[in-house]
């Protein structure tokens, strides 16, 4: 008579432990960034922020490239109309912050930028700072902010086993979470909860991440010019 074989033991997995881990490389450089920018504020004297900003740059740029992983999110690149509507979009946006400037109150607890004027420094200071300024501005705070807000946050608000959900995904909730969210991460409130309602559009319009990414710098890169030639550095 043959013996019955006992039924196979199922393992249960930690599924919560295992969403933790996988979102940990969208909020470590996010929280590294953040908390550095807060230290900023700590130092007195403005001739500390070149310094400071440019050791927060390296430690973030380190922190994003150990965190790769999540660049997989960036696949395609935009081509085509979605690259077109994300430059138009990252211009309108430019226009947005600077054209509602003063014309809304900033709250206390929002906090202020350093508002530092690279003038203060010498020629070579100068230009150093600036390289260093338009790379962060324009290359890493895109990138990391957009896997971070609209790849990660947007899609975790749907559900926290957040990989599951497709790019482009947007509900009520995450857009308001991550609009409100956003704004608040930001001085200038107003402008950035619009500049959140309208890329969480535009990754909802492309299901595109890097189209978000290419709005994102392309707006920052219009502000910094902006900055640049007008001298209005409480942008920085």
């Amino acid at each position: 008579m043959n013996e019955a074989k006992p039924a196979p033991i199922e393992i249960e997995t930690d599924a919560p432990r295992a969403a933790t881990h996988r979102a940990l490389p969208y909020v470590v450089p996010m929280a590294a960034f953040l908390g550095l920018s807060a230290v900023e504020g700590m130092f007195p004297g403005p001739l500390w922020y070149p310094w400071l900003y440019a050791l927060k740059i390296a430690i973030v740029s380190g922190l994003v490239w150990a965190c790769r992983s999540t660049w997989r999110d960036l696949a395609p690149r935009p081509s085509g109309g979605a690259l077109a509507l994300a430059i138009a979009l990252g211009l309108a946006v430019a226009a947005v912050w600077v054209g509602l400037d003063g014309l809304y109150p900033i709250p206390k607890f929002l906090g202020t930028r350093a508002a530092f004027d690279p003038n203060e420094l010498p020629k070579v200071g100068r230009w150093a700072f600036l390289a260093v300024r338009f790379a962060g501005l324009v290359l890493l705070v895109p990138l990391m902010e957009e896997l971070f807000w609209r790849s990660f946050l947007m899609r975790w608000v749907i559900d926290p086993e957040f990989t599951k959900v497709p790019i482009g995904r947007v509900t009520p909730p995450a857009l308001a979470a991550t609009s409100v969210l956003f704004a608040l991460a930001h001085p200038e409130w107003l402008p950035a909860l619009l500049t959140g309602l309208a890329w969480a559009w535009l990754v909802a319009r492309t299901k595109n991440l890097s189209a978000c990414v290419v709005s994102h710098a392309t707006a920052n890169l219009a502000l910094g010019v902006y900055v640049v030639l007008t001298g209005d550095w409480k942008y920085w």
